[in-house]
């Protein structure tokens, strides 16, 4: 039932409609984003659209990555702050630690047979009008396309993994007039422990990235102090990224935040 969906959903134009759909809020938001940095705000709210915009600053660090897990190991939390990227081990690695493996499944994905198909044509900006004169008209498009995209890429996400079920994980594949439908393997999963007891370090270090939110965990926990890690990581940039969202969104988004910035707070009274 939900394979013969899919392919409707393909067959139809509604997974080009869906594309189209993605590619116009990016070519929206990038002129909203150009009017923001135009007038120099770093935060604008536009209240009777639902609509928030705003700038944050990212730092970039550069690692002194064998020294970081050198002191990681010294306390015994190598195995749970280091994620592991199969894909940077070699394959005799590979080979010699795949029955140690956790499978992480599979995903339907739709192959077009002609990706030009899905570009975006004419234009969505009126570039012979100041942006500061229909900016109101381009936040209140974005709102209304991005809640057409957001319905239709849930019903997208939902059918292709109702498909995965009927279809099993198999390697399959479906061939369509406009494209195929294939199974795609998620590459495998392995702890760091596991590397740790097979391999070298090297072959940790070259495989696997830290993972900082468990860091901070363990910091708040009492295990060290965030200035430990700090002397192994220098600021090498700063990027700055522009996120568009409905306040409703932004609204969660600080609430998870919050939630998890509680936790933390209680890890650390618990010492």
């Amino acid at each position: 039932m939900y394979l013969d969906r899919l392919q409707l959903f393909v067959q139809n134009g509604q997974y080009i409609e869906l594309k189209q759909l993605e590619n116009k809020l990016s070519h929206l938001r990038n002129g909203i984003k150009q009017y923001q940095e135009e007038v120099g705000l770093e935060r604008i709210v536009w209240r009777k659209q639902g609509v928030v915009g705003y700038f944050t600053r990212t730092r970039l660090y550069k690692e002194d990555k064998a020294s970081l897990f050198d002191f990681f190991h010294c306390f015994g939390l190598l195995p749970y702050v280091v994620n592991i990227h199969w894909a940077k081990l070699l394959p005799d690695e590979q080979v010699k630690l795949e029955a140690l493996t956790t499978k992480r499944g599979s995903y339907v994905r739709f192959w077009p047979k002609e990706p030009q198909s899905l570009l975006v044509e004419g234009q969505y900006i009126n570039e012979s009008q100041p942006l500061r004169e229909n900016i109101l008209d381009l936040v209140s498009k974005w709102r209304e396309l991005k809640r057409r995209f957001d319905r239709a890429e849930k019903q997208w996400t939902m059918l292709r993994k109702g498909a995965l079920r009927e279809w099993g994980e198999l390697d399959r594949k479906l061939k369509l007039s406009s494209g195929s439908l294939s199974v795609v393997q998620l590459q495998p999963q392995i702890q760091a422990g596991t590397i740790l007891k097979h391999l070298d370090i090297s072959a940790l270090i070259r495989s696997g990235s830290i993972n900082y939110e468990k860091v901070i965990e363990f910091a708040a926990k009492g295990y060290f102090n965030k200035s430990d890690i700090d002397k192994y990581r220098k600021i090498k940039d700063v990027s700055i990224r522009y996120t568009l969202m409905e306040i409703q969104s932004e609204i969660k988004k600080y609430e998870y935040y919050k939630r998890k910035m509680d936790s933390l707070s209680a890890m650390s009274r618990q010492i």
